[in-house]
């Protein structure tokens, strides 16, 4: 005798598998993972070569005297500093000044005195700060990037899979 709630075994027992995303919106996903891999990967390796350079390991070290800043963010919201000023190598004699600008700088008063290191190899006249702060915010910097490579790398996979099925 069979009751009214059993049910008759059935011979298909395999699993009714989830519904894939249309083509579409599978390689739209899988776009944007390659879009911020390729995002976060320079991200990387801009602020791995500027934190090198903010610790002096690199480049030709010396000292910077500002003359002037200027904002050039015309917007004024956010000021964005760049100073001209002459620039004295460790290395050389006193009496070899070069002029040149300091980016990603303060408003820093004229005369004041910084210890930078010369820019991009092929970067005439450009100088960047060394030190502590110039140091923390490129690995800040490069955190942010690695977070950005990590959900990219994230996305590609996650979405590469959904091809081979």
């Amino acid at each position: 005798m069979s009751s009214a709630i059993s049910r008759e075994a059935s011979g298909n027992t395999s699993r009714q598998q989830k519904p894939q995303p249309g083509w579409g919106w599978r390689a739209t996903g899988l776009l944007l993972g390659l879009v911020l891999t390729l995002v976060g990967a320079g991200a990387v390796f801009v602020n791995a070569v500027q934190g090198v350079q903010a610790t002096g390991l690199v480049g030709t070290r010396g000292t910077f005297t500002v003359h002037y800043c200027t904002d050039t963010n015309p917007s004024r919201k956010n000021s964005d500093y760049e100073c001209g000023g002459a620039f004295t190598s460790h290395e050389r004699a006193d009496d070899d000044k070069r002029s040149g600008m300091l980016e990603n700088a303060e408003d820093y008063p004229a005369g004041k005195k910084l210890d930078v290191v010369e820019g991009w190899p092929g970067s005439d006249m450009r100088f960047r700060e060394t030190g502590i702060g110039a140091t923390s915010g490129s690995v800040m910097w490069l955190c942010f990037g690695l977070a950005i490579l990590a959900m990219g790398a994230f996305q590609v996979r996650k979405w590469a899979k959904t091809f081979k099925k």
